[in-house]
């Protein structure tokens, strides 16, 4: 993997509105932000030759024969990998491979989310998984992952010996944060302040977690294009450049929203592992990344992923979080454009798009000042990727 180091380089990104409501099927919303990114990068439809996108929800929105068919689009390489925000994060590894090897010169990857006026997630898909439906729903578990972080955050509490009072402080200030974000940013669906004293006089959805917690379902689409890294120079905007891929994985008992498994509370060791082989190929340390993009669908599932990665020690989330070292001037800023949590939940693709206008130094008033490094994380499940971007 290491000589795939700094061999493509985005070039072009869209990106729609993100609304509660657009009213535009997830279809259009994909055409609207592969055309802004074809021009963003001074590009048609005729100089795209391989597509990538992630596996579970783009096939069933906007296939790429059908897309490729509307748009005129004639790929030589086209392929999907990994599910959701997972997937988002690891279209990277195949485009690269794809590059390096000669099978495609520019890639596309769009996905989309219009859970509000077309496509919903029925929470019932976990029926299906073998663990929950036998170990947890015949004893009252939930198919509802809103639910069951809730259980998870007690768990989380017990363990680490926090009151209630402590443990919805720093998960209010995880709320805080990213809605500060949000608002920065200007584009996020949420742009209402919000403060801590709101935080906890905010309605309760399910015990100890409140309705900031939550990230909320939005429409919206996102889209981007990667060549070479001996051509992205010829293009408009300054090259943002894949420097480091890192992928691991974990037995299944301890995967998307099981609150069974040898580590009863979520915790995601394999999470540093992928994080670790990214800084190992990328051949920089933690200390030189200059913000992270992590999967936030609950404030819960954030403090978890923080220790999980690395950037503080198991059972100091709280402390990290309210130390300040989440913010935009903080060691290590997480989630500069509001996350899910307040900015859209288009499953880790805006955290993408945000992560390459923070290195092209063109994220507004949440600019991190001289970014040079920047990661994103693959989501929840049992298989983790990391894709680590610098610029020059």
């Amino acid at each position: 993997m290491a000589s795939l180091r700094d061999k493509i380089a985005v070039v072009g990104i869209g990106e729609t509105e993100y609304s509660m409501k657009v009213g535009r099927d997830a279809k259009e919303l994909i055409t609207e932000a592969i055309y802004k990114a074809l021009d963003d990068a001074r590009l048609t439809t005729k100089d795209i030759d391989g597509i990538v996108t992630e596996g579970s929800w783009v096939p069933h929105i906007l296939g790429h024969y059908e897309m490729s068919y509307n748009l005129g689009i004639h790929p030589n390489y086209c392929d999907v990998i990994g599910g959701s925000g997972s997937g988002n994060a690891a279209v990277f590894h195949l485009a690269a491979m794809a590059i390096a090897t000669g099978r495609a010169d520019t890639v596309l990857t769009y996905y989309s989310n219009a859970y509000r006026t077309t496509h919903h997630q029925g929470y019932e898909r976990h029926l299906t998984e073998g663990a929950k439906d036998t170990f947890e729903v015949p004893y009252g578990g939930s198919v509802d992952p809103n639910i069951d972080f809730a259980l998870i955050a007690r768990r989380y509490a017990h363990e680490c010996g926090l009151t209630e009072e402590q443990l919805s402080r720093a998960l209010g200030t995880i709320a805080v944060d990213h809605r500060r974000k949000s608002i920065l940013n200007g584009k996020g669906v949420l742009q209402e302040p919000l403060t801590l004293e709101d935080y906890m006089n905010s309605p309760m959805v399910a015990d100890p977690l409140r309705l900031p917690d939550y990230c909320r379902w939005n429409d919206g689409a996102c889209a981007w294009i990667v060549t070479s890294a001996k051509r992205a120079k010829d293009f408009p905007h300054v090259p943002v450049y894949v420097t480091g891929l890192g992928y691991s994985s974990q037995p299944e008992g301890q995967g998307d929203y099981f609150v069974q498994g040898d580590e009863t509370y979520y915790y995601k060791p394999h999470k540093a592992v992928a994080l670790n082989r990214a800084l190992e190929m990328a051949d920089i340390s933690l200390n030189d990344l200059d913000f992270a993009q992590v999967y936030d669908a609950y404030t819960m599932m954030l403090l978890l992923f923080l220790e999980s990665l690395g950037f503080c020690k198991k059972g100091e989330g709280p402390a990290f979080v309210e130390s300040g070292a989440i913010g935009l001037d903080g060691s290590m800023p997480i989630n500069t454009h509001g996350g899910h949590l307040s900015h859209s939940y288009i499953n880790m693709a805006s955290h993408v798009v945000e992560a390459i206008k923070q290195l092209r130094g063109e994220a507004g008033r949440g600019q991190i000042k001289n970014a040079k490094f920047g990661m994103f994380d693959g989501g929840s499940s049992n298989f983790e990727y990391v894709t680590i971007m610098r610029r020059d």
